[in-house]
């Protein structure tokens, strides 16, 4: 099968006055038409390994293909359907968006000029910056000049998109803009899109890497990860307050694993997290028990907490 990247042993090393192992032995392959969160902490690889795709920087060892194409050995061919934003992206404050997208246009090859000029124009209609198309980009806050970046990315209607931390440096506004702008130009794309913000990510890509110390920890499909993070927890609001014989009681039903209080009224309780105990705990509450429950809420653990407990785990190895 030809993915749109396939990176295979993987391994950089930058050696100083300490020996920092980047990338170890790391392999993962991607689908065409697939949106790849690459995550993990600062220093985790990323930005390395993006580096290495766009062949900025050589690996030590193993390879990185694009559409099949060694990137390091057939650089041109593999890097032609494909745009890149790495880094925080700076341009000539002196320039305009048409100015410096035509420059980069003819760096890219587009030779028809007619082609290039009506080009232009449409990707910055799709970024929502056709408005600024002649201000000098110098008056740009952080978060239009990474709707231009996005631009020249785009230019040359690449097949592949290679992000790198793309709202890093802006606002939750600025945040929420890019993220929904990618969703807008990613069909029918394969994105590979880096960052060290679970949340920034989820609502983006259909699939999860999660890289720490120059290793890959996962690699899996969102919706998989979130069913393998269902909730075992329920919070249950009771109309009176909890006396210890009632808690004592509560302790001795067989589905429940732990309860511990929140308030005199409200326990949190712990089980196996399969609707058919959800149901019969609930049953046993009303029935057995005869007590007023005014709220059951199963509570669910978030993608972030296992993101967090993932990289927690892997610290204290």
């Amino acid at each position: 099968m030809n993915y749109a990247i396939q990176v295979e042993d993987l391994r950089k090393v930058f050696r100083g006055r300490k020996r920092v192992v980047a990338l170890d032995n790391i392999s993962f392959k991607i689908k065409h038409n697939t949106a790849v969160g690459y995550l993990g902490p600062n220093g985790a690889g990323k930005t390395t390994t993006i580096k290495i795709l766009t062949n900025i920087l050589k690996p030590d060892s193993g390879y990185a293909r694009i559409f099949g194409y060694n990137v390091q050995k057939e650089t041109i061919k593999a890097l032609e359907r494909c745009g890149a934003i790495l880094e925080v992206p700076e341009f000539y404050p002196y320039l305009t968006p048409r100015e410096i997208l035509t420059y980069l246009g003819k760096i890219r090859g587009i030779k028809d000029n007619t082609y290039l000029k009506e080009r232009i124009k449409e990707v910055l209609e799709m970024v929502k910056m056709i408005n600024w198309i002649d201000v000098k980009i110098g008056k740009f806050s952080t978060g239009m000049k990474q709707r231009i970046a996005i631009a020249q990315a785009l230019l040359h209607d690449p097949e592949l998109l290679i992000l790198d931390e793309p709202t890093s440096g802006l606002d939750p506004k600025g945040m929420a803009e890019i993220r929904n702008l990618i969703n807008e130009i990613k069909n029918n794309r394969t994105i590979f899109l880096s960052s060290h913000l679970l949340f920034e990510v989820e609502q983006i890509v259909d699939t999860i890497i999660l890289i720490n110390h120059g290793k890959i920890v996962v690699q899996d499909k969102l919706d998989k990860i979130r069913s393998m993070i269902r909730g075992n927890q329920i919070q249950i609001e009771f109309l009176i307050p909890l006396n210890p014989q009632i808690i004592k009681k509560l302790e001795s039903i067989e589905e429940i694993k732990d309860l511990r209080l929140l308030k005199e009224n409200i326990a949190l309780i712990k089980y196996d997290g399969t609707p058919r105990t959800r149901s019969s705990i609930l049953y046993k509450l009303i029935t057995d028990y005869n007590l007023k429950i005014t709220s059951y809420i199963p509570v669910q653990r978030k993608l972030e907490d296992f993101y967090v407990e993932t990289i927690d785990s892997m610290e204290m190895k």
